[in-house]
């Protein structure tokens, strides 16, 4: 039997590293999986101690694609269950939600709604899928991470 706890912490880790590599900033795994209160400002999987960033990091990894078929067909898709988490934990500290996603034996995709971003991917020519009405662009996180900026001024 696989411990779900046991596997998200293993893919924030993984995440983390990823992060790391792509972008030359020290993310780390929040303390408590993000449990602190929001007044800690430390919601989301992933942060960057001492720095303020942009973005807040939620990180899922499951053993199906769930970019698929099932946003089209499913009563309540898996994908915007982690997408309204993204969004939720970002207001409470006032970030973007950043939504880091794979699936077994698959590349690490992100989910965003910066509208400048949106522009940047759009006008590169770097394959993305647009997800209406929330207008959420998905797209690989190695191409998300060639434009975005992290630190927020």
């Amino acid at each position: 039997m696989i411990d779900s706890r046991a596997k998200g912490r293993t893919a924030e880790l993984k995440c983390r590293d990823e992060l790391r590599k792509l972008t030359g900033l020290q993310w780390e795994r929040t303390p408590m999986s993000g449990a602190l209160g929001a007044q800690h400002k430390l919601k989301g999987d992933l942060y960057v101690p001492d720095t303020k960033t942009k973005y807040c990091v939620e990180v899922k990894h499951y053993k199906d694609d769930h970019l698929c078929s099932k946003i089209l067909t499913s009563m309540n898709p898996q994908f915007f269950q982690w997408w309204e988490q993204a969004v939720r934990e970002g207001k409470q500290i006032d970030k973007e939600p950043l939504l880091v996603f794979k699936h077994d034996r698959s590349k690490w995709f992100v989910a965003f709604q910066d509208w400048d971003m949106q522009l940047y991917i759009q006008d590169s020519g770097i394959k993305n899928i647009l997800i209406y009405p929330e207008e959420i662009v998905v797209c690989l996180l190695t191409d998300f991470c060639k434009f975005a900026e992290f630190l927020d001024d």
